[in-house]
Formats: C-alpha cells, structure tokens, sequence
C-alpha cells in the first residue's frame, strides 16, 4: 500500500512540473440586462480552468485571458452564455432573463453540472427566503418547494430535529436522508446555521445519488452548500429579527362540575374529596397556565470578499427561542468560516469550518401523565388540583396532585425535574487542488465532523410526591462522535468537436468512534447541590465505545454529443465494518440518458417551445444497518456475576448479552428506475418537470427479536421481502407578470407516492409504533410490517360505532388494516408578488390521504378513573336509545371492568383520524428601501420584512396539530442511539406530542 502511495505521489509532483503557460491577453467588457441596466456580481469565467472574476458595480469587468478562451458568463435569474474570445480586446455582453434556472449550475456528488444537462432527478431549492423568515434547521428551507421531498416538524419542541422523507420511506429502520454539506458526509446538520446556506440540492434517483453508494443514499441525498467569499472589496451582510409564538389552537375539557358529574356516572356517587381541596375556588385552566407567548429572536452577520488570488467568507450567528410551554427554551451561538485560496495558477488550497454550541431546555412529551408527560397532564388533571399543596394536606407545598390517581399536575412534570441539553457541533474540511496538464484536476480533501452532548437531569426531593419519593434523583447522560473522511479525486474535463466529457474517479475513506457515559444516583439532601457528587444511594455507572469504518472506490462519466444527446454512468464499491464479514463489499451501478429534443432540426421552427428534455436512469444505491447494531457479526458478551475458581477470591464474571451474531448480513440495497422529461415554454417564462420513480429496496435490514428460549435477545437479519415505493412527481413554474415596476412569479408541486412490502412470509409481521397508555409501563402497539401492506400502517380492530341499546362501542372480530401514517400526496404552492420596492411572498403547503393515530384521545376520552376528560364526553351514551358517537361512562369496580379496560386500551379505528393538512406555511410582506437614499450613509442596501409562519391549517384532525411524529426511531443517521436497544419505527402516532406554534416576526436585513 505504501509503495502505491508513493508511486502516485510521485506521478503528480512529475505531472505538476510539467505545468505550462499560455500567452494571455487583457479583454475589458460590460454587462448589461435585456432593459440596458448594468449588472453587478456576473461570474465570468475561461471555460474549463477557475480562472475568473465578476463584474463591479457599473457591470464592468477586466480578465486576462488566452486569446483562443472561451469565456462563461453566468448569473442567477439570467440565461447563461459562452462566449468564445477569438482574440478581442473587448466584449459587450447582454444578458436576458432567464425566468427559468436552467442555465444555471447545479451541485452534484463531486462536482457540479449545469442543470440544462442533467439526465437525473435533482431538485435545486431556492434559498432567497432564509433571510426573510425564522428558520432554526436549514431543511425548513426545503418545506414545500421540493417535490418528491417531505419535511415534517415531529414536535413543536425548541431546537427539535425535522423529518425529512425522500420518496417516501425506504426502509422498516427509517427513512432520513443522507446530508453531504461542503462534500462531508455528515449525520446530521445540526452544525449548520441556515443564514449560511448558499444553495440545497435534493438527488433523488439512483443516478444522481448512486456517486454516494451505500452511504444512506436509499433515502436520497440532500447537498447543502454553504456562503463563500467573493473577489473584490469586503461586503457585510446582516440580518436580525424578532417574534411572537404561540399555540395554534387549544382542546375543550371538562371544568370541576363537568368532572362531578362525570365521575358520579362512572363511579355510581359524588366523588369524596379531602377538604383541602376547594372545588368551587380552584378552577386552574391548565392549557392556559401552561401554555405562552414565547419569543424568538436571531441574529447573523456576514461578512466576505477577497482578491485573484483568494477569497474569505465569516459569519457569526445567536438565536434564542423560548417554547410556548413554560420551561422549554433553545439557544444557539454559531460561527462560520470559509476561506479559498489560489497562491499559483495550478493551486487552490482552502477550507470550511461550521461550529456551533446549544443550550436546550426540554419538557417532557409524547408520554403519559403518569410517565411526567406534561402535554397529556394538562388535559387530564382537574381544574381543582391546586398548583401547590395547601397548608392542611399532607405534603403543603409541593406540586398539587390527585388523591385518586399517581399522576402529578403539569407545572409538576415540567418543573419538578431539569431536563438540559449542551451540544458542541463542529463540521469542516480542508482541501487542495492542483490542475494538472490534460485537462486533469487533483482534489484531496479531508473532513471531519465532532459533535458531543451532555444531558442533565435532576429531579428534585422536596418538590414534587415523584420527588419525594426518590428522596431526589439525578442523572448525566454524555455522548461524543468523531468522524473523519478522506476523499481524493481525479477530473477531467474535456470538450472536442461535439463531444463533451467529464469523468470522475476517487477514493473514500471514513471512520467514526463513539463514546458514551450514563450515570445515575438518588438521595439528595436538598435541592441545592444538582450535581450527582450530591447523591448517596443508588449509583449505577454505564460506558459504551463503538466505531466503525467504511472503505469506498467511485467513478463517474458525463459524456453529451452535439449538445443533444446525453449520458451519465456512475459506480461505486463500498465496504464496511457495519455488515456481515462474509459480505463485506456492495457494488452498486447506475447510469442514465437525455435527449434535448428542443436542439433537433425538426423543432426549429417550435418557438414557443425553448427547452424540451427527456430523461431515464436505472441504478442502485445502498444503506447501512441503523446505529443500533454497530457489530452485526458478534454475538457480544456483557458483564456477569462474579465468580469463585479453585476455591480463590471471587473473579469478574461475563454472559451473552442480548445480541446474537449474523455474519452473513448483506447490505440492504434499492434499485431504481426513473423516467422524466423537462420543458419550458414561451421565452422561459413558463417551466414544467415530471418525473416517475419505481423503487425497490432488497435486503431490509431488520432487527428480529428472537424466541424467549434465547434469553430474550436480538440479531440484524435481512428480511426476505421488498419495500417498494412508486410514485409520480409534478412542478411548474410561471412568470405570469414580468414589467419593470411589478411583477408575479408562481411555481408549484405535487408528489403522489405508493408504498408496499411485498415478498415476506404471509404469515410472519413485526409490531411497530408502541405506546403506553393511562401510566402503564407496558406497550400497545400501534402498527405493523406486513406482506402486502405499506410501512406505517395502523393495525387494530375496527370501531363499528356506540349500540344505542347498551352504550357499549360494538368491534369487529378481528384486527385490521386501520389506514397509513404515509400520504398518498404532498404538494407545495410558492407566489412571490412585487411591485417596486415592496414583496409579498407565500408558501402554501399540504398533505392528503394520511393517517394520524390520536393516542391522546385514548387518554382524555376512556371514560374510567378518576382524570379529567375531553368535553366530547359530554355527548356520551346515557340510556337506551340515544345515538352517538362516545359510548357509556364505564364502571371500574363491578361488571363493567372487562368493557373499561377494552375501551381503555384497544387500538382501534375510534382513535384513527384523517391527517391532512392544508396550511399558509409562511407569508413575508418586506419593503426595499432605495438605494440612492441610502448611499450617504454609507449602507448598501436595507430590508425590512414582516413574516407570519403557520397563520392558518385546515385540517379534520381534532388533536393540537396533525404534523406529527414523523420519525421512524433507530434510523441509519442517529449517531446518538449507538449500541442502544432495537427501536422500530412510530409514525403519525400523537402520544401528547408538543403543540406547533403559529409565530410573527419583524425582522431587518443590512448590507454595507
């Protein structure tokens, strides 16, 4: 191996000596727009080489170039040129408005490729509103503007992760994307602050994300490219805003004489409550005590510039997010740098570094009130419960409680235990790259990523009966990940006659370690001490060190004929610690063609028609198994008892642990075909894209929980099945008014995907989506993976409605398909309007055709025990002959335990609610102050902009918000679950989830 380095060393330093110069000339030029207006900021470049600069403020520009170049003029909203030289000394050039995007250039695995010849399913995304709306994760930028790609906000939770989906879901282990940020593989893009997001492209077929092979690349690829420097004087970018959230809606409870009632109808009499306890003067409306107007503030400034030989790029970023439930807050401080280099014509060095740190204090969710889940505990405790115990109970004091259930009130849940997170993110690379003769580029660059947390949990003795209980508890969970990669890479870029080649070829290799610490303790003396040196009973100490590697060998040819005909073919060879050792290496190929029918003679004379390109691709692409199973192939041992031998002082002792062996685990692979055609008509003001996919995912990894005679225990299997997703995806895109003082752009997109397991034994399925209702610590399950049906299906018996004559709610025999937690379609409505100085833009967005299961509703409407209930309840079956949808309050104590407890913790489809959504995601009205008014001040520009973020939702759903929940647990990209226990997927299931917020902001824009 060394031998080979040293022999490739060597031919590049030999190449890189042979390094020659061409005789150059100066030409001078401007740039102008259709209207005669000088354009600022137009790249200009020689073709093939990074040799360039950009034109100044009157849109003049001066380049030494070789009299024989070709030069590339480029421009966002501006059809692209190139210009050969042929020896002038001065160019003039006009540029015309290029409504569409398809001149301009699109980031791809490895390099880039002007998107007028792209053969596969990429979508670029538009980030002109990052700056104009609040966003926390850089994928909000995606929401709705991609079509094919779902993104979800599982919980309103401050600082809590999004979900995004790729065509649909393609794997039982989840279906997050794999992100490449700056070409670093990363697991997450929790690093990147969204102001510093340049461009996001989303690779949705084989073909374009095949270059990424088994990298998670089953579930697509989502590259985000953050802000470089740019050549000329320093300019500074700065963006501040303000804002208001709060609930976007409340649910309808019972009040004290509602609850009385209530109970003497389950329970036969009045309830007999203890004197402390005032039903006439304790009315505490939970919603309302909990729930807030919280404020959210960010801050950015940027600032870039730089010469011929380099360019730099610095941004600083705050954000402070208070939640709407009390007690939940998020802060961020980030920083940004990016710097590139060109000491000599042949050599670019540079690199990028992304690094934030977070303070994240979180409430308890998606849990019972029994369990401290304090959105479910708002709804189930009775308004009589004080806030703190008065004087006369028997604990004055502490957090109001029920002396008929165990559950605590929701300000208990909330306060009477810290829940704080602190992260430190960093992503960054370096690279070099060296332009050797023959058209052949070198690029090395190594990456690295290192994200590590500290979890801090204290529950305090004195507060609260939990607390009490314990005598007080703490607990300090610790994780940190440190991957590093090294990819080098070979271009070469060539143009002949009509022939036009680009062929890549690399190497990857990466390596993670991942460290992680539990410690736990109880008896506290006091609440004042937190930290767990304050704990004198039950220690218990857990550590865990995993890591893995993956090897890779890629390449990729681009090849166009005529500017017509086209094709790209990529291959790459992963291996990996991850799977099985007898099949260590997955080969996975892909390729696809266009024809731009629009360039052929026979279309001459079609000039409505501007652009009409039809593409196809088949490939495959890859998935590692999740962070769950890091060591597939061993059957791991865990500390036993300790032992006596030979009678001699006791030994440390080992036993199996639960995990059993499999090393004959394959990659889990999707082969895909897609088929789509591209178009615009009249003069590019209208555009229009459609796609269809056929994806088929073999080798589901799957973690099986094996027979109880094993002791319980676990191993990855390939399940003998397919997951495939079909679907058809639509966008358009239309300048409907294009005149100088005003204008309105439109584009829109909608995405149809149908998901099926098909291939598995008939007779075999897997719960999934487990829930625990009403305190109890065992789980219901929710859904199912089974032959025939989609992924996220809700499996139950269905609810046949309430029998007039006894009240009871009648079921079918036996369980069934209950609907799926998967849309059948998403889509996403984008307008910007303008008139002078002022815009309006909009982004509508929506989902059909899904499931929710509303698990909060088995809480607040069982109709036994003692909590507070839905006011739904009200309309409950009372005696013979009433018709309605709630059935009779049940009696706990005597013949009616058997129906309680069915109607209690039955899943069914009484509890199974439409999931669609149609909502106004955003709306920014912004003003542009004119720039002559400014120029004394020394400003360059000034914005201000007022944003509304989910001003309103139409939906059937009657829980808070139907946009939940989207996760499938123990997904390939969750570092932070390694070497956890085997968690299957939960989707579309509301479990007391965190309420969304509707939010309003004013913010400013600066640029000097």
């Amino acid at each position: 191996m060394k031998k080979r380095v040293t022999l490739l060393t060597a031919f590049l330093l030999m190449l890189c000596c042979q390094l020659f110069a061409q005789e150059n000339s100066n030409i001078r030029g401007q740039i102008k727009d259709s209207k005669g207006n000088a354009l600022p900021g137009v790249t200009i470049r020689v073709k093939g080489t990074n040799q360039g600069t950009t034109s100044k403020g009157d849109g003049s520009f001066s380049l030494a170039v070789p009299g024989t170049a070709t030069l590339e003029i480029s421009y966002v909203g501006y059809t692209s040129q190139e210009i050969a030289v042929n020896g002038r000394s001065s160019i003039n050039i006009t540029l015309t408005d290029g409504k569409t995007d398809l001149g301009e250039v699109v980031v791809i695995g490895y390099g880039t490729q002007k998107k007028q010849d792209v053969t596969s399913a990429i979508t670029s995304v538009s980030t002109k509103d990052i700056s104009s709306r609040p966003i926390v994760s850089a994928v909000e930028a995606i929401t709705g503007k991609a079509p094919g790609v779902q993104v979800s906000v599982p919980s309103g939770q401050p600082g809590g992760d999004l979900s995004v989906k790729v065509r649909g879901i393609g794997s039982p282990n989840g279906g997050e994307p794999l992100y490449v940020v700056d070409g670093v593989l990363a697991s997450s893009i929790k690093t990147i602050d969204p102001s510093t997001i340049e461009s996001i492209s989303v690779l949705k077929d084989a073909s374009a994300a095949g270059i990424y092979g088994a990298a998670g690349s089953t579930n697509g690829v989502v590259m985000i490219t953050t802000k470089q420097g740019s050549k000329g004087a320093m300019k500074v970018d700065a963006n501040v805003y303000t804002g208001m959230q709060q609930i976007v809606k409340k649910l309808d409870v019972l009040n004290n004489s509602q609850w009385v009632d209530l109970m003497t109808d389950i329970h036969g009499s009045k309830p007999s409550l203890p004197s402390f306890y005032n039903l006439d003067s304790t009315n505490n409306k939970w919603q309302d005590i909990i729930y807030r107007k919280a404020m959210q503030t960010g801050a950015n400034v940027g600032m870039s510039g730089g010469s011929e030989k380099g360019t730099y790029y610095f941004n600083v970023g705050y954000l402070n997010q208070d939640g709407i439930m009390v007690g939940s807050n998020f802060n961020r401080y980030s920083v940004k740098l990016s710097i590139d280099q060109k000491p000599k014509d042949w050599l670019r060095i540079g690199g990028n570094i992304s690094y934030n740190r977070s303070y994240q204090r979180s409430t308890p969710q998606n849990a019972s009130t029994q369990n401290g889940g304090a959105v479910i505990a708002a709804l189930v405790t009775p308004e009589y419960i004080p806030i703190k115990m008065p004087a006369g109970s028997p604990y004055p004091g502490v957090y109001g409680y029920s002396n008929f259930f165990s559950g605590d009130n929701p300000l208990s849940d909330i306060w009477q235990a810290e829940n704080k997170t602190i992260s430190n993110n960093l992503l960054g690379n370096v690279y070099t790259e060296i332009t050797l003769p023959y058209n052949i580029k070198y690029r090395s660059q190594f990456n690295a990523i290192m994200e590590d947390s500290r979890y801090d949990w204290f529950l305090n003795p004195y507060t609260s009966l939990y607390g009490i209980s314990l005598t007080g508890a703490g607990r300090e969970n610790t994780s940190e990940v440190f991957r590093y990669s090294w990819d080098n890479t070979l271009t070469y870029d060539k143009h002949f006659g009509k022939h036009a080649l680009n062929v890549v070829v690399g190497t990857s290799s990466l390596e993670e370690k991942i460290a992680t610490g539990s410690q736990y303790g109880t008896g506290f003396a006091s609440g004042s001490v937190t930290t767990l040196n304050g704990a004198s009973t039950n220690y218990s100490i857990g550590t865990g060190r995993y890591n893995w590697t993956t090897n890779s060998y890629f390449g990729r040819v681009m090849y166009s004929y005529a500017d017509r005909y086209l094709l790209t073919a990529t291959l790459r060879a992963d291996g990996s610690s991850r799977v099985g050792i007898n099949n260590r290496w997955g080969k996975f190929p892909a390729v696809s063609v266009g024809w731009k029918v629009s360039q052929e003679k026979f279309m001459e004379n079609v000039t409505f028609v501007q652009n009409l390109k039809i593409r196809a691709g088949y490939g495959s692409t890859g998935n590692l198994p999740p962070y769950t199973m890091l060591y597939p192939t061993y059957s791991l041992l865990s500390a036993g008892s300790a032992y006596s031998w030979s009678s001699g002082a006791a030994s440390p002792g080992v036993s199996p642990s639960s995990q059993i062996g499999n090393p004959n685990l394959r990659w889990e692979s999707a082969k895909q075909t897609n088929i789509g055609f591209d178009a615009s008509f009249l003069q590019s003001r209208i555009t229009f894209s459609a796609d269809y996919y056929y994806k088929k995912v073999d080798d589901m990894i799957f973690t099986q929980q094996l027979p109880l005679t094993t002791g319980g225990a676990t191993t990855a299997v390939n399940l003998p099945g397919h997951d495939i997703n079909k679907g058809v995806e639509l966008s358009a895109n239309a300048v409907i008014v294009d005149k100088k003082d005003w204008g309105w752009d439109l584009s829109a997109n909608i995405s149809f995907n149908n998901n099926k397991i098909t291939g598995m034994d008939s007779t075999t399925s897997y719960q999934t989506g487990g829930v625990s209702v009403g305190g109890s610590k065992q789980p219901i399950y929710t859904g199912i993976i089974k032959n025939g049906y989609s992924l996220g299906t809700f499996w139950g018996y269905k609810a046949m409605g309430v029998d007039p004559q006894t009240g009871n709610m009648v079921y079918s025999a036996n369980m069934m398909d209950l609907g799926n937690a998967l849309p059948k379609y998403t889509y996403g409505i984008n307008t910007n309007f303008h008139y002078k100085n002022i815009s309006l833009d909009v982004l509508f967005d929506g989902v059909h055709g899904n499931k929710v299961y509303n698990e909060t509703r088995m809480e607040i409407e069982n109709l036994t025990g003692y909590t507070n209930e839905s006011a739904s309840v009200l309309r409950r079956w009372k005696q013979a002959g009433d018709v309605t949808d709630i059935p009779r309050a049940k009696d706990n104590g005597s013949t009616n335990a058997t129906a309680a407890a069915l109607l209690q913790s039955q899943i069914s489809s009484n509890y199974v609610e439409d999931g669609s959504f149609f909502r106004l995601r955003s709306a920014t009205l912004a003003y542009k102050v004119d720039a002559s008014l400014l120029k004394h001040i020394g400003i360059a520009g000034l914005r201000v902009y007022a944003t509304a973020q989910n001003l309103f939702t139409i939906t059937n759903y009657k829980g808070y918000y139907p946009e939940i929940n989207g996760f499938g647990t123990g997904t390939n990209n969750q570092a932070t679950n390694a070497g956890s226990s085997a968690s299957l997927m939960t989707l579309g299931v509301d479990n007391g989830t965190y309420p969304a917020a509707k939010t309003y902001t004013l913010g400013l824009n600066v640029q000097f």
